[in-house]
């Protein structure tokens, strides 16, 4: 409830400072009946927007610098509203001041001078925009003092923008303000507006990304310390936008297969050996080699990540993938086949060894519910995927 009134309260915010990039020199173009002193007063009434706004960017640096001291941390909002009014304003601004110089230098004074002005407003627009990386992303990774400076240099953008907005209409444009066509300009206010709203929009899901992927980290990092949980330094945890590229050497498929179907104790218990499964009777049957895999390592590893929830850790041997923390696949590449480790309902799983001679228990893994599958091409794409979505689904569901 809190966060959804402070987004409510910093999109009123927003909204009022955008006002900065209408002119009041004709208040009657828009059908409106607005008081008159807007037009009188129009300097004064922004420059209180501006002082408002630097009031906000101090108070929130404040709060945002006492976050990290307590948390170690500073929340979205804090610096949506220590940063984002000014640094709106100071667009706004800007955005005014470049429409007021192309119509002067259109209609009014067609002069080099007036050309070269307006080229340089608009290169500051520019500037401003692209300075929104190093004062609003920055904002919650650097320290203390990183977040002072990028406050002062916030205020200082907004001192100049409304100084230059006092400079061009008081000294360039005052005996032509009244005759600009400035009706259009209303137009901007929603534009501000409609950028403010994709840039929450992303924000927020880029913090949610980071935040997983830290609560994950940390988890990692505890794991480490547990002297029951071996932990390798070759694993990362791959963000879900990058892709995974895999490349092996082809290797004897039967080599592995075999290693890899050790003898069950009770077996060795059986008194007659005439019970014993033979080497043939016991063996997975052999495959057929070198069919083409369909879906191949590439493809199946990028249907797995767009599943809901997924969290990929890519180690040197193996790609593991996350349902809450829980591990539900791992796929390892060998070239000319590739192997699946994914847990599965007991029952659907005996049927699938039945099925199909390539699949078969992890005696590796303590937990029953275990399968491996080695796919030399012979298990259908239609399988495959379901055996991803059903090991997918148990922990969803």
């Amino acid at each position: 409830m809190k966060k959804t009134l402070s987004y409510i309260f910093l999109s009123i915010i927003i909204l009022l400072v955008t006002i900065v990039s209408v002119p009041f020199n004709n208040l009657n173009q828009w059908g409106i009946n607005l008081p008159v002193f807007l037009s009188v007063y129009e300097l004064y009434l922004k420059g209180g927007i501006a002082v408002v706004t630097i009031i906000f960017a101090i108070i929130f640096l404040i709060v945002a610098n006492k976050q990290q001291k307590a948390d170690g941390d500073v929340k979205l909002s804090t610096r949506n509203m220590a940063v984002l009014p000014a640094y709106v304003y100071s667009l706004a601004t800007m955005s005014s001041t470049v429409f007021i110089s192309y119509h002067l230098y259109k209609w009014f004074e067609n002069t080099q001078t007036q050309l070269i002005v307006l080229l340089g407003a608009a290169a500051i627009v520019l500037v401003i925009f692209f300075m929104g990386y190093f004062l609003i992303s920055e904002f919650k990774k650097t320290n203390n003092t990183g977040r002072v400076f990028r406050t002062i240099t916030n205020i200082l953008l907004v001192i100049a923008t409304s100084g230059i907005a006092y400079f061009n209409l008081n000294y360039r444009v005052s005996t032509y303000y009244p005759q600009i066509p400035t009706k259009f300009t209303l137009l901007f206010v929603p534009l501000f507006f409609i950028l403010y709203l994709a840039y929450v929009i992303m924000s927020n899901r880029y913090n949610k990304q980071q935040a997983e992927e830290a609560s994950l980290e940390n988890d990692v990092v505890q794991a480490k310390k547990d002297k029951n949980i071996q932990y390798d330094e070759k694993s990362i945890i791959v963000p879900k936008q990058e892709k995974i590229t895999s490349h092996r050497e082809d290797l004897d498929p039967t080599k592995i297969i075999y290693a890899d179907v050790p003898v069950d104790p009770e077996f060795s218990r059986m008194i007659s050996n005439s019970n014993q499964a033979t080497s043939i009777e016991y063996y997975i049957e052999k495959p057929k080699l070198f069919k083409p895999l369909d879906p191949t390592f590439d493809e199946l590893v990028d249907y797995v990540r767009e599943l809901p929830q997924v969290v990929t850790k890519l180690d040197e041997e193996r790609i593991t993938f996350y349902v809450e923390r829980v591990p539900f696949l791992v796929l390892m590449n060998y070239g000319n086949y590739y192997r699946m480790a994914f847990k599965y309902d007991l029952e659907q799983g005996i049927r699938l060894i039945i099925k199909y001679p390539t699949i078969s228990k992890n005696k590796a893994t303590k937990d029953e519910l275990w399968f491996k599958a080695n796919n030399y091409g012979d298990i259908p794409k239609e399988v495959i995927y379901q055996i991803v979505k059903n090991s997918h689904s148990n922990y969803i569901n």
